[in-house]
């Protein structure tokens, strides 16, 4: 099968959107499929040298979101796209490059599937204007687009459940990314512990995430500032970077905690599952996941977790089997890290939990449900 993936954001960006294509083409590759990638160009310092299947366009950085890029869905790459003999279009974003995959689906009569990876109506607050009525122009935006594919992916419950609510007439099937965890070399662990200089002697606690406002990271900062008044020996391992980072460290020097935490910013993914060997427990305080794909990949290196109950993140941690969903206050959710701390036999049982619970949800078993939607919609079209 020969399949084309559409995305406005892909390497050497660092994201959950990115990590998702990624795995999905890796195991779609291993099953002995033709994947291509139809992305935007970055301008680095360094040309990059992409595969002979990635496919670029110009691009410009977002005015108000300046990580994010918007492409003109031209290249003279376009030309060829009729020789590739595409099967299905899958695309990953309902803006520049996705209105193309949706041009392309048309007009060579190709079955188009979209995944729903952002929960829009979270990230306005980027913008200077009304909050309210960008809101009701994301859902449009995401009505609009999803009803003009043949199926709607949704990486959890809860984002069909969103997706429902606006109204989308095309199916929406729940498939979550699948878990590719990258088992950390020795060597690996040990230039890790000596460049953050981490101590057998102290307790870690890690999050993973973009910092941004709507990552509630300063809601982490707060709560551990109370963590270490009975646990001193404990510190937070910060992995990502963000628009945020600047004021995040600067909240931490008015808590008093800027030496217990440590900021990676963006690393390589080998080295994020070398630290995540490394931790205790993985904290999270986002309310705006559409999965919360970095939980699952904490839970299948055997970390419980404890996070703040909300969209995506419920589905990852229902009936708190592998951690623990708390509400978001810091009395709960300190009271829940010290629990897991304190109790080893608890701890034990929600370490198992945690990896069973990663082990039915890995890539190959995501990418055959995936693989399955793609055999119907292309039976269907021919139809």
């Amino acid at each position: 099968m020969n399949i084309a993936f559409f995305t406005d954001t892909y390497s050497p960006q660092i994201n959950g959107v990115v990590t998702s294509i990624q795995i999905f083409s890796k195991e779609l590759k291993k099953m002995g499929h033709n994947v291509y990638i139809f992305a935007p160009a970055f301008t680095t310092k360094r040309k990059r040298h992409d595969p002979k299947n990635v496919y670029r366009f110009p691009s410009a950085k977002v005015l108000f979101h300046p990580e994010s890029r918007i492409s003109l869905p031209y290249s003279r790459t376009l030309a060829k796209f009729q020789e590739l003999e595409i099967d299905i279009i899958h695309s990953h974003t309902p803006f520049t490059i996705g209105l193309l995959a949706l041009y392309l689906a048309k007009k060579h009569r190709i079955p188009l599937i979209h995944t729903y990876h952002t929960l829009y109506i979270e990230y306005t607050h980027y913008l200077p204007v009304h909050s309210d009525y960008l809101k009701n122009f994301a859902v449009w935006v995401s009505k609009s687009y999803c009803n003009t594919n043949n199926v709607v992916i949704a990486p959890s419950k809860a984002i069909k459940k969103e997706l429902t609510s606006y109204n989308i007439t095309s199916p929406i099937l729940t498939i979550p990314t699948g878990i590719d965890c990258i088992k950390p070399h020795a060597a690996t662990i040990r230039a890790i512990k000596k460049k953050y200089a981490i101590k057998d002697n102290l307790t870690y606690l890690i999050t993973v995430s973009r910092l941004g406002k709507e990552k509630n990271i300063a809601f982490l900062l707060n709560s551990f500032a109370g963590l270490i008044k009975t646990h001193p020996k404990t510190r937070l391992i910060i992995v990502g970077d963000g628009p945020e980072k600047k004021s995040l460290q600067e909240l931490a020097k008015k808590l008093g905690i800027s030496r217990k935490i440590i900021f990676t910013g963006y690393i390589e993914r080998r080295h994020i599952f070398a630290l995540l060997s490394l931790a205790k427990i993985f904290v999270f305080a986002s309310k705006t996941e559409t999965q919360g794909l970095v939980l699952l990949e904490a839970m299948a290196m055997k970390i419980p977790v404890v996070a703040v109950n909300g969209m995506g993140v419920c589905d990852v941690l229902a009936g708190n089997t592998g951690g623990y969903l708390t509400k978001e206050t810091k009395k709960s959710f300190v009271s829940h890290v010290v629990t897991l701390l304190n109790n080893k036999t608890l701890y034990n049982k929600k370490v198992k939990e945690a990896a069973e619970k990663a082990q039915k949800l890995s890539a190959k078993n995501m990418t055959s449900l995936l693989l399955d939607a793609y055999k119907d919609q292309i039976l269907h079209h021919k139809k």
